[in-house]
């Protein structure tokens, strides 16, 4: 079960929340997973038209996710609360600017209609060899 424990507001009026998913998986050893996610609500100036809009909305719905795990394995219990609040600050220290930059929601909107719609096009491509 993931639990949130931190939000953190971004200047693009993005969240990045974190959440705990770590588990007791032998003894005294954990997997201390932090899962990242950043949601990007599908607004109309992230494109060009209003039709480029109406169309990425019908592939992608309302948003689109970013979404990271983070694990450590073999966590002793009294090290779980400083091996997340590491993994939280490594993140904040490392890649929180990227999420920040004003480009980011067009950014990942755009990479995600990309994978959707080559996903697409190698099935069509691939088709049915019966």
């Amino acid at each position: 079960m993931k639990k949130l424990i931190r939000e953190i507001p971004l200047a693009n009026g993005l969240t990045v929340r974190f959440f705990d998913a770590t588990r007791r998986y032998f003894g005294d050893y954990h997997q201390v997973r932090i899962n990242i996610c950043c949601e990007v609500p599908l607004s109309a100036d992230l494109f060009e038209d209003a039709a480029a809009h109406r169309d990425a909305a019908k592939l992608l719905g309302g948003s689109v996710s970013y979404s990271k795990d983070i694990e450590h394995q073999g966590v002793a219990t009294d090290d779980i609360p400083g091996t997340v609040e590491k993994v939280i600050q490594h993140f904040v220290d490392h890649s929180l600017s990227y999420l920040s930059g004003s480009e980011f929601p067009r950014k990942l909107v755009q990479s995600e209609l990309k994978r959707i719609l080559g996903k697409r096009k190698a099935f069509v491509v691939g088709g049915y060899r019966g």
